[in-house]
């Protein structure tokens, strides 16, 4: 997961848009591994802040699915 999204002024925004959400899925299954690892170990309180941190990148994602889309 070492990709850098460039955003440059002059690109198109949806397909800015779209690097964007597939490196939020990426981090998002990122996320879930290490949210795994934590529930395995029994850190119930780390792994429920990560969770919160997961429905935020879900929210994120599909806020910008939304604009993409047209939705908004």
């Amino acid at each position: 997961m070492g990709k850098i999204i460039n955003i440059l002024p002059m690109a198109n925004r949806e397909d800015n848009l779209q690097e964007i959400m597939e490196a939020l899925h990426e981090v998002k299954d990122a996320l879930v591994e290490v949210l795994d690892q934590y529930e395995e170990e029994g850190a119930q309180e780390k792994a429920d802040t990560l969770t919160e941190a997961l429905d935020a990148l879900e929210d994120a994602y599909d806020v910008i699915n939304d604009v993409v889309m047209d939705e908004i």
